[in-house]
């Protein structure tokens, strides 16, 4: 399968590259230029942009059959890189034929369905305190997914760790556990690929 993929610098994102090519699949990466990848493949094709940028997304899905994505907040970075993408990839992908789009964000960004406990409450208050932008920006994102026509998978995490992948259980936010390896989410993104389990929805992960 040809893959597209955002975020593949970030430390999920890496593993992400890995098992795709692991499994026999062509990945076209997006990547700024100070941001190189962490190895090179046959199969693994840097495209040099930003998710902001609407041409590049479009350059990047370019005969992909599916689209992965595991951007989330970084150091420095801008305050609408996943809204924008969001924005860009609804466009982008029905022009490519694409239908398949996975995505990856917080647990503290909500869904119907939802149960969360006392503690599950003040971890989403305390991101709101202290990192308000960025949640907004995962909310964003993830709202104009899920206004899309596109066969979606929204991928919500707790806190990630590193660490071997795990058997993950799924559910919604309130029934699972506080933390991921990010080996795990990994795994779990890239499995949906065929499983398709999860389309149009948006299960929260823990292990």
């Amino acid at each position: 399968m040809n893959l597209a993929l955002l975020g593949g610098t970030g430390r999920t994102g890496r593993h992400l590259i890995d098992l795709a090519l692991e499994h026999g699949h062509t990945v076209r990466v997006l990547t700024r230029g100070r941001h190189p990848l962490h190895h090179t493949h046959g199969r693994l094709t840097p495209i040099t942009g930003d998710a902001r940028d609407a041409h590049a997304i479009a350059h990047l899905v370019t005969g992909c059959d599916a689209v992965l994505s595991a951007l989330g907040p970084a150091a420095n970075a801008p305050d609408d890189t996943m809204t924008l993408a969001a924005q860009h990839l609804q466009q982008a992908l029905p022009h490519a034929g694409i239908r398949r789009l996975i995505t990856l964000t917080g647990a503290g960004v909500t869904h119907p369905g939802d149960t969360p406990t006392p503690v599950d409450r003040l971890i989403r208050t305390l991101l709101a305190l202290t990192q308000p932008r960025a949640l907004q920006d995962a909310t964003t994102h993830t709202e104009l997914i899920r206004q899309s026509t596109l066969d979606w998978t929204v991928v919500r995490v707790p806190r990630l760790t590193d660490g071997p992948a795990r058997p993950v259980q799924t559910g919604p936010v309130g029934t699972i556990k506080p933390f991921v390896t990010r080996a795990s989410v990994a795994q779990f993104m890239l499995d949906q690929l065929t499983e398709g389990t999860f389309i149009r929805q948006a299960p929260a992960i823990s292990n």
